[in-house]
């Protein structure tokens, strides 16, 4: 990735400013997600990870008190009762740069009390350790625990060169393999839309990747179309000509190729379902045929809610484009 391009980059991200923001929540019916605003992603502040962004920076990192209060309110106003509890922040939510050890010990006390049995928490993968995992084990016993890592892509070129995200895939896998001697669960975050590459190949490149997750010890895959989000490079690749939006097609060609045996083990996110907005910019979604866009929300939404494969497979079978 060309450093100039990232510099400038980052001078046009430190127009982006602050935000007194604690949290953001996001329900589907099914995941509650929880992103907890912090002072932001070590790797964004480096230029990492073109496409990411979740919001605005805060100045200074929750405190104990703000989490457990923030827990409090979200749920005594919840009214529909989740099945799977979503922790995240700007970047990673086992980070210490973010969120303090005092703050997770509380934010782990305030979620043993809660009557939802599935947790999750995305985080980076040098974030994993083993004083952190057998905390989150102490605290939740009686949990389901699931760890979320980012991956984006299998291929480490691609990875480097294309999203400016550095990951060695064998130490990748030793941190995998660490989290499942815990017995977790471990997800990892696939994406469909790298730039520079042609449609065709996007779609090869993740099929490839979500193959590789399920061959090296991963439960399950978080498939994200990429979202061209405002103050990120991909966005001013966006602007200048050099990156155009992912087609819905062309993600449902993804998911018609993955094997049947794995089917039932993906997991969409970020498929036109949600919106960042700033103050004068907005995601670009993925784009689709005009009048499709309510028939692709349709189909989303049931094939999330539904894992069995032979009801994934019928849905994709119909769906017409």
């Amino acid at each position: 990735m060309n450093k100039e391009l990232i510099q400038n980059h980052m001078q046009e991200r430190s127009k982006q400013g602050y935000t007194n923001k604690k949290y953001d929540t996001f329900f589907d019916g099914k995941v509650l997600q929880i992103c907890f605003y912090s002072i932001g992603c070590r790797f964004s502040k480096n230029g990492n990870c073109i496409m990411c962004d979740y919001g605005k920076p805060r100045k200074e990192n929750l405190t104990p008190n703000e989490i457990k209060e923030i827990i409090q309110e979200i749920f005594s106003n919840f009214k529909e009762q989740p099945k799977v509890l979503l922790l995240n922040s700007l970047g990673s939510i086992l980070d210490e740069l973010e969120i303090p050890k005092a703050s997770i010990i509380t934010l782990l006390d305030e979620i043993a009390k809660i009557d939802i049995n599935v947790i999750i928490f995305e985080t980076h993968y040098t974030s994993i350790n083993k004083d952190i995992l057998e905390l989150i084990k102490r605290k939740l016993p009686n949990k389901q625990l699931i760890i979320e890592l980012g991956f984006e892509s299998s291929n480490q070129e691609y990875r480097k060169k294309y999203l400016n995200k550095i990951i060695d895939n064998d130490k990748f896998i030793e941190k995998v393999n660490l989290i499942k001697s815990f017995e977790f669960d471990v997800e990892t975050n696939i994406i469909f839309g790298i730039p520079f590459l042609s449609s065709e190949d996007q779609i090869k490149d993740t099929v490839q990747s979500i193959l590789w997750c399920f061959q090296n010890n991963i439960d399950k895959v978080n498939l994200f179309p990429i979202n061209i989000k405002p103050y990120t490079l991909l966005y001013k690749l966006y602007e200048t000509g050099e990156y155009s939006p992912v087609r819905h097609k062309d993600f449902i060609e993804v998911l018609k190729r993955i094997p049947q045996e794995y089917v039932n083990k993906i997991y969409l996110c970020w498929y036109g379902n949600r919106q960042l907005y700033y103050d004068s910019k907005s995601t670009i979604l993925p784009i689709c045929n005009q009048g499709d866009y309510d028939k692709l929300m349709r189909f989303y939404k049931d094939f999330n809610l539904h894992k069995d494969a032979e009801y994934r497979e019928n849905l994709l079978n119909h769906i017409k484009l």
